[in-house]
C-alpha cells in the first residue's frame, strides 16, 4: 500500500504540495506569474534541494522574480 501524505509549503505569492507515493515526491505549485506546475523529486531528497529548484524555475519563467521558499 502506498503512503500518502501532503506537507504544505508557502512562499512569495505561491503554494506548493508535496504529495509522497513510496519513492518519488510530486511537487504541486503555482508560479509568481501565474503557471502550474507539477515537478517530482527523488525520495532522498531534501527540501532546502526542492526549494532551490522550484526557486530556479519560478526566476527563468518569471523574468527574474525569484521567490522565498519556506515549509511549514
Amino acid at each position: 500500500m502506498k503512503k500518502k501524505f501532503l506537507l504544505g509549503a508557502m512562499f512569495s505569492i505561491m503554494t506548493l504540495s508535496i504529495m509522497s507515493f513510496a519513492e518519488k515526491f510530486m511537487a504541486v505549485w503555482t508560479s509568481t506569474c501565474g503557471v502550474k506546475h507539477y515537478t517530482t523529486f527523488t525520495e532522498g531528497t531534501s527540501q532546502s534541494l526542492m526549494a532551490w529548484h522550484i526557486a530556479n524555475i519560478n526566476e527563468k519563467e518569471c523574468n527574474g522574480v525569484r521567490p522565498t521558499v519556506t515549509f511549514n
